[in-house]
Order: C-alpha cells, then sequence, then structure tokens
C-alpha cells in the first residue's frame, strides 16, 4: 500500500465511525478529525482528488453496509457515487484563496452533502456531519437557526481553522497570530449561531400557546420483526403482531391515563408502522369515509373509544402511493390521511429508468424481481390537510423517508401540526445502522420545528423526541428478531403548532451552498479549459534559435 493511501483511509475511518451509530461512545466526535482530513487533502493540490474519492467510499462503504440485504448493486451504486461528492467538494475548494480556505471548505461541505441529499433521483441524505453529533442536541442549537446545511458548513469551518491552528503553530502557514483569529472567529461565529438557535426555540417552546397544554397519550405497537420481506407471512403476521396485541390494549382500556403524565386528555392515539396491512385504498373512498377492505381487516377492534393511525397504500387510477390513514375505531370510518412525498429510491421506484435502453430496462426488472419480488413502481402522494385527535388537537405524520427531509415536518408544522408521527418500516436494512440514523433525522426534525415527534417502526427504533432533541421515552434497540410485539404507552406534549422565527433561512441556506459549490465548479472547470488551451496554443513568435527576420529600412 502507498504511504499516501493511509491519510484519506484513516479520515474515511474517522466519519465512518463517527456516524450513527457511532462505533463506541463519544467515537460521535471523530467528525471534526475526519472533516480536517478531508480539509488536507482537499487543499493540498499536490495531492491526487482520487485521495478525497476513497475518504468518501470509505466513509459511505460502512455507515451504508445494511443496504446489501436489498440489493448489492445499489450498496455498490451509493458508496460509488457517494465518493464522487467528495471529489466536488475538492476540485471546488481547491478555487479558493488560500486565506478563505477554512471558511470555504465549510460551505463545500454544506454544498456537498445538501447536494447529495437533493440530487433528483438519487437523493441520499444520510451520514450528514451534524447527524453524528445527535445524542448531544444542545450543541445542535444552529440547526435551529439554519437547518442541517448550516450546522454541517460550521462543522467543517471548524475542522479546517483546527488544521490552520495546527499548521500555524508547527510550521508558520499560516502565521501564528493569523491562525489563531481566524480559529477565533470560527468558533465566535459557531457559537453565536447556537445560542441564537437555542434562544429561537425556547422563546417558541414558553410561547403562550403552550399554557395549559396537556399531554396526548400515544399507545405504539412494534411489531418486532426484521427481514424486510416480512409481509410475505400475512395474515398470520398482522394478526399475531398486530391486531392481537391491539385488542388486548383495548380491552384494558387505553382511556386510563398513563400514570407518567398525569391530567393528560382522554384521547389516545394508537400507532402501527408503515406497511401495517398490504392493501391498497382508492382515494375516493377514503374521501368517503367507507374504505372497505380496510374496513374488513380493522373489524375486530371496531366499537373501541380510540383512532388508530396506520400504514397502507393508497391509489389514484393505476398508480400507487404509500400513505398513513387515522381510523375512528368507534364505528371504523376513515377520517383522512396522509400520503408519502419523499420516497426511497431502489426501494420504491427505480431512478433513472427512462434513460435506459429497454434491454437494460429488462435486465433490471428480473434483478429486483428475483431480490423484492416485483420491481418496485410508486409514486409521489399529493399534500392534504392535517390529521386530528379526538379533541381537536392537529397533528402531521411522516411516512419513514419524510423524515429524513426537512419539508415535509416543516409543511405540516407551519399549518398547524402540534406533534409528528412517523410511520416507518425500516425492516429491509435488517436492525443495521440507518435505524439509528433515522433516529438522528429524527432528532435533526425536532430540532428544526421546535415541535415533538414520535417514531412507530417495524422492527426499530420507536422513540419519542421532545421538541428539544432529546430521546423521553423509547423501545430500546434489539440486537435480533424477537418472538413477538412491543408496545410502548407513552406521551407526547405538545409543540407550539407554528415554525420557529427565520424558517426563511432553514430553507435557504442548504441551496445557497448547493449554488456556491456549483459556482466554484463552473470556475474550476474555466480555469482548466484556460491552462488547457494555453498549454496547447501554438506560440506567437519564434524561439531563441530562430533566424531573425531582416530590419526593415527606413529613408
Amino acid at each position: 500500500m502507498r504511504r499516501g493511501v493511509v491519510v484519506p483511509l484513516a479520515g474515511g475511518a474517522a466519519l465512518a465511525a463517527a456516524t450513527p451509530p457511532a462505533v463506541v461512545p463519544g467515537a460521535e466526535f471523530l467528525v471534526w478529525p475526519g472533516l480536517a482530513v478531508w480539509f488536507l487533502l482537499a487543499r493540498d493540490p499536490q495531492r491526487p482528488k482520487w485521495h478525497s474519492y476513497l475518504l468518501g467510499c470509505v466513509h459511505l462503504a460502512w455507515f451504508s453496509w445494511s443496504i446489501h440485504h436489498v440489493l448489492w448493486g445499489a450498496y455498490l451504486a451509493i458508496v460509488g457515487l457517494g465518493g464522487a461528492y467528495f471529489v466536488l467538494g475538492t476540485i471546488a475548494l481547491r478555487v479558493v484563496p488560500q486565506r478563505w480556505q477554512a471558511l470555504g471548505f465549510g460551505l463545500v461541505v454544506a454544498g456537498s452533502f445538501w447536494l447529495r441529499a437533493n440530487v433528483p433521483s438519487i437523493h441520499y441524505p444520510h451520514g450528514q456531519p451534524c447527524h453524528a453529533l445527535w445524542p448531544w442536541p444542545q450543541l445542535l442549537g444552529s440547526v435551529t437557526l439554519g437547518g442541517e446545511a448550516l450546522a454541517n458548513a460550521l462543522l467543517g469551518w471548524l475542522a479546517a481553522s483546527a488544521v490552520e491552528l495546527w499548521s500555524g503553530w508547527r510550521v508558520g502557514t499560516p502565521p501564528w497570530p493569523v491562525a489563531r483569529r481566524r480559529g477565533a472567529v470560527a468558533l465566535g461565529v459557531a457559537a453565536v449561531a447556537s445560542a441564537v438557535g437555542w434562544a429561537i426555540a425556547a422563546s417558541v417552546r414558553s410561547s403562550p400557546s403552550q399554557d395549559g397544554t396537556r399531554p396526548v397519550p400515544v399507545v405504539l405497537v412494534e411489531p418486532g420483526l426484521h427481514a424486510f420481506d416480512y409481509l410475505r407471512g400475512l395474515p398470520r403476521t398482522f394478526e399475531e403482531r398486530l391486531l392481537r396485541p391491539t385488542q388486548s390494549l383495548l380491552s384494558a382500556g387505553l382511556g386510563d391515563t398513563p400514570p407518567q403524565a398525569p391530567g393528560a386528555a382522554n384521547a389516545t392515539l394508537v400507532l402501527w408502522p408503515e406497511s401495517s396491512i398490504p392493501v391498497t385504498i382508492p382515494v375516493d373512498e377514503i374521501a368517503a369515509g367507507t374504505a372497505r377492505l380496510l374496513h374488513d381487516q380493522l373489524h375486530p377492534l371496531v366499537a373501541a373509544p380510540e383512532r388508530l393511525l396506520l400504514g397502507v397504500n393508497v391509489a389514484r387510477g393505476a398508480r400507487e402511493t404509500p400513505a398513513a390513514v387515522l381510523v375512528d375505531l368507534r364505528d371504523g370510518r376513515v377520517l383522512g390521511h396522509y400520503e408519502k412525498r419523499c420516497l426511497v429510491p431502489g426501494g420504491e421506484f427505480v431512478p433513472l429508468l427512462q434513460l435506459l435502453p429497454q434491454a437494460v430496462v429488462d435486465w433490471v426488472r428480473s434483478v429486483f424481481e428475483r431480490a423484492l419480488g416485483s420491481m418496485p413502481d410508486l409514486v409521489p402522494g399529493q399534500a392534504g390537510p392535517l390529521l386530528h385527535m379526538t379533541d381537536g388537537t392537529p397533528f402531521g405524520v411522516l411516512l419513514c423517508y419524510d423524515n429524513a427531509f426537512p419539508e415535509p415536518a416543516a409543511d405540516q408544522v407551519a399549518q398547524g401540526a402540534r406533534f409528528l408521527c412517523v410511520l416507518s418500516n425500516e425492516s429491509w436494512y435488517r436492525g443495521g445502522g440507518e435505524l439509528t440514523q433515522l433516529v438522528a433525522m429524527s432528532v435533526v426534525r425536532a430540532l428544526e420545528t421546535a415541535t415533538p415527534l414520535v417514531r412507530c417502526t417495524t422492527d426499530g427504533w420507536s422513540v419519542v423526541v421532545g421538541a428539544d432533541g432529546e430521546l423521553r421515552d423509547q423501545l430500546p434497540l434489539r440486537a435480533g428478531p424477537d418472538q413477538g410485539p412491543r408496545i410502548l404507552r407513552t406521551t407526547v406534549p405538545p409543540g407550539p403548532g407554528r415554525l420557529p422565527p427565520m424558517a426563511w433561512l432553514r430553507g435557504a441556506t442548504g441551496p445557497l451552498a448547493g449554488l456556491w459549490l456549483g459556482l466554484a465548479l463552473l470556475h474550476a472547470a474555466w480555469t482548466w479549459a484556460r491552462l488547457r488551451s494555453a498549454r496547447t496554443t501554438p506560440a506567437a513568435s519564434g524561439g531563441p534559435g530562430d533566424p531573425v527576420p531582416p530590419a526593415a529600412s527606413g529613408s
């Protein structure tokens, strides 16, 4: 192994160790050394760009490993394409003047991770630097101010400033006083951004709309299956893992207030995860409140006073969309539904399929049919009204991958949602690291919106996240498949029903960082084209060995 390869391997390993789930307690803080190594590679023009690519591939290969359970091709594509974003960041940084490189690296980090999370059809938002700090939400106040992009930028700026401090102290480049001044500015900006974010969140949580608000009783039913094809066991699985446990709970009387929440309103919400029942319901039946297929499945539960939120599919014509429906168990009526907005590439639709020749499409179809039984062909859903508790409290819903993006949560809180329910089927990961990564994203969603959130999943991790990003309650992660379902009776304190101030900044930081990254890449391409043209253009004048033309004579 060439000696120079050790550095990118070490940097990628540090980022991998920090990404949820961290390899050991405290490894989350290795996100700074990992970013610092990337900065060292990116700013050095003598370093080949593939070193940055190697660092990125090591990072993604570690935290995305569970995806190989679904498709090896998808896993290799994530690793191979993911490393390219680190190369783009390196190219962009090398056009930044040296005095601004630490700040420029912060923009590189924010822009490259935002681009990977939002590029159409192949978006992959996992493993962002700020996700590493989810166990310490008190360090993520900048998320409330400017979202993930601002937090990522500050982490990158601080890491690069630390490198400059070390370099200034050891070799005087930049001079030590300059390095100290730049580092102090970076640390000061990060501290102010975090403090302002926490002040904004505290003002929202203490708003008058919170006075006298009672916690909402919620019951989570987690089936406890890890294999992604768990639905093949229905109807027996549905009956044993969801229907019977819920019947027992209803028979015991869920109207009783949980002991940990004195004074809670008598309005229990029962949650089942995404894909609870493999039925497809026409949207017009939901609008009419009938949903015959759903009513037949839930008939044993009817006559209870509670409401049930569960995952199904809905259909408009021939196309289907994952959805959550709210059922009044007193009479079995469907009260409303939410349609999934962010679909999983490869799991719920095949990206870029329209660009491929038919022969390749047929081959791709055969691969998916062998792995999943059929080729996924779902479509994103349409926005709809909020759902409501029996006492009228409005709440929002996120279905699985919606939880990974800011917009679905922010849109519903802006409409007045007092809390958010995440219904998720993560069983195709078979208990892998993505379970913790999605909880980290839930923490970020709660911080962005200053709104509590409750997650109900197929096999874990089911948790309650407070508006301050702290875990309030949970069903601990299981080491392997369980023989039965688990129940969590808990409460969710409603949030303010409005977004924190400066929501425009949280929506703008990512696109602005992506725009800066794009402009830097264009500048790099233009500079490269000019240099190449200068090297290949024939000289306009002769060389020193060429004959000298005779001098012109004058009269």
